[in-house]
């Protein structure tokens, strides 16, 4: 069978950007869509390393009278919320936020982890992560692990 051009856009696929003079970035996205279930960027050189997943679930529920999006119990955001990264045995429970994400619809938790943790070797290593936030699961197909080095080498 073979795919027609519409069908191919729509597919999930793993890209590497490394720009000298911008931040460098590994997404799990449809090319040229809003659609990326995770995503990773760092500026170069920092040492850390943003991490940003899609969620269906909505947190916030409306904008209050100052434009801000509030949660069902009427707290603004962005919600703190921990955010769980795995690969393989190494895994961290790390600080978050939740924001609305206008975009996609749902919301978009956001995450930061260091280039020195040993989460981020063994997703070097092996091309597997996970994302658990806000009762889901985010569990991409493995990355290419030639992307990973070279993104994290970016951001070292």
């Amino acid at each position: 069978l073979f795919a027609t051009p519409a069908a191919a856009q729509e597919t999930l696929v793993w890209s590497v950007e490394t720009p000298k003079d911008a931040e460098a970035a590994l997404r799990y996205s449809i090319p040229d869509t809003d659609a990326q279930p995770i995503a990773f960027a760092c500026v170069r050189g920092s040492g850390q390393v943003k991490v940003f997943a899609q969620l269906a679930r909505e947190i916030g529920v409306k904008m209050d009278a100052g434009g801000a999006w509030v949660d069902k119990s009427g707290v603004r955001g962005p919600w703190p919320m921990s955010v769980a990264l795995t690969s393989e045995d190494a895994s961290a429970t790390l600080r978050g936020q939740v924001h609305v994400d206008e975009a996609a619809g749902g919301s978009l938790a956001i995450t930061e982890f260091s280039t020195a943790a040993p989460l981020a070797t063994t997703f070097r290593k092996t091309g597997l992560v996970t994302l658990k936030a806000a009762g889901e699961t985010v569990q991409p197909p493995p990355a290419p692990k030639s992307m990973v080095r070279k993104f994290l080498r970016a951001c070292k």
